[in-house]
């Protein structure tokens, strides 16, 4: 069935109150599950799972890679020069033979052992009381070996080691 063309003349016609509440009633319900739809939880997103082959993978080429590390992951340790080297240890053992002037000077004797003087004694280090008020102190480092004794003076010891370590001299050995 056709529809009837309406008359243009015509006025619409007038809504009667139960449909204005019918209309009503459906907006206050749309939003009322509106209002229940935006209170609610939304869907949970999907968790994007790994493949099962992917961690013994990665675990192996950690092992690998501990086990054999490449040219690039290894440390580059650098090395000291034997001269500065040199100059350290002699720098170090005079300030021992200071400290240890220092104590005869004060206490009459010398020291039973090094720790009496300093505390830690350095490990590179080594302290002898010979006779009378006489001791010798013996420093190693790497190859190096040089031996001090009191009777000796405290400026040969040093020898070129301020130089060295201050950047003024040269760092090598003679």
């Amino acid at each position: 069935m056709r529809d009837k063309p309406q008359n243009s003349t015509t006025p619409p016609r007038q809504a009667t109150s139960s449909e204005y509440g019918d209309a009503l009633s459906d907006i206050l319900k749309d939003q009322a599950r509106r209002k229940d739809l935006r209170r609610a939880p939304g869907p949970k997103p999907r968790q994007r799972r790994l493949h099962p082959i992917v961690p013994p993978v990665l675990a192996l080429v950690s092992i690998w890679l501990w086990a054999f590390p490449p040219a690039a992951l290894r440390p580059v340790v650098p090395t000291i020069p034997l001269a500065n080297q040199e100059a350290g240890l002699r720098m170090e053992m005079v300030i021992q033979a200071g400290k240890i002037l220092q104590y005869l000077e004060e206490n009459g004797h010398l020291p039973d052992d090094l720790q009496e003087v300093v505390g830690d004694s350095p490990d590179a280090v080594r302290y002898m009381a010979l006779a009378g008020n006489v001791f010798q102190l013996t420093g190693e480092t790497g190859e190096i070996t040089i031996t001090f004794t009191s009777t000796e003076p405290l400026e040969g010891l040093l020898a070129d080691a301020l130089n060295i370590v201050s950047g003024t001299g040269s760092a090598t050995t003679g």
